[in-house]
């Protein structure tokens, strides 16, 4: 899978503490890191509407931490780029899906979808301003 390849890389973990700002870029970072290097590169667009939100792991958001959910649709992603997920050394977690739509030229759509560890909110350099 050509995308796992490119991903091997990603994770060089945050040392200071994660808050939204900081979820949020490296999230970022993750995303452009598996889909710069993709030949042809596909085009971006950030889908979804409220990209931080109560921690997973919390039933129904009780510890009051949140989780920063990254998601982009690809389009123009060339035919042979499968399936990837990867769990990175700080903690994020990112899934790419895809799939040729039009043999006819070998492209397809996709998805890579970004998802932080849980911080508490206010934390990091954001709560102590």
């Amino acid at each position: 899978m050509a995308l796992t390849a490119l991903l091997a890389g990603c994770g060089a973990g945050e040392s200071r503490a994660l808050d939204e700002d900081r979820a949020t870029r490296r999230a970022e970072q993750i995303v452009h890191q598996a889909v710069d290097s993709m030949s042809p590169r596909p085009a971006l667009r950030r889908t979804g509407l409220r990209p931080v939100g109560a921690c997973a792991a919390e039933e129904h958001g009780a510890g009051g931490r949140l989780q920063v959910r990254l998601t982009y649709q690809l389009t123009g992603v060339a035919e042979g780029v499968g399936e990837a997920r990867l769990r990175d050394s700080g903690g994020f977690w990112m899934t790419a899906l895809t799939g040729a739509l039009d043999k006819a030229n070998g492209e397809g759509l996709g998805a890579v979808s970004v998802i932080s560890p849980c911080f508490v909110a206010g934390s990091g350099a954001a709560g102590r301003s």
